[in-house]
């Protein structure tokens, strides 16, 4: 009885166009395996240095991702002589990198309210409240929160 003599050696690089049909294919990997493999082509070199991937790349796609996002939030509280509308100059707790997406919403009262937000800045914006049915108010809750880097 004779053995067969078999010798290792190193594979070919397998390229796209050496997949048969019937044999795996893009549309087979993983959906998330597949947008990590998309990922790697985006990170690119120039010179000596790595350019960081940034959210606005990779949106939520590669686990342990961090987005450079910050959240601040809060009540702000109007006061002042009775009024149907009003204003709130609101400081943020810690100047934002750029000027951030402001949210508010009425916490208090029992009225029926619009409300919203001037341009925001790096440091603050003005809210601004109307109560619609024309009641007066000496105060009132407004709760607020600003996200942005």
């Amino acid at each position: 009885m004779t053995y067969l003599q078999f010798k290792t050696t190193p594979k070919a690089v397998t390229e796209g166009t050496d997949i048969g049909s019937g044999q795996v294919e893009l549309r087979h990997v993983h959906p998330a395996f597949f947008l990590e493999m998309q990922l790697i082509k985006l990170h690119t070199h120039e010179g000596s240095d790595s350019r960081k991937l940034d959210a606005e790349a990779t949106p939520h796609v590669i686990r342990g991702f961090t987005v450079n996002e910050r959240v601040e939030y809060g009540t702000a509280t109007w006061t002042g002589s009775a009024s149907a509308a009003g204003s709130i100059e609101l400081t943020f707790g810690t100047a934002f990198n750029s000027a951030p997406t402001v949210f508010v919403t009425i916490q208090s009262g029992n009225s029926n309210y619009t409300i919203g937000v001037g341009t925001p800045t790096v440091t603050g914006v003005m809210i601004y409240w109307e109560d619609i049915t024309t009641d007066t108010h000496t105060s009132l809750d407004i709760g607020w929160i600003a996200i942005g880097r």
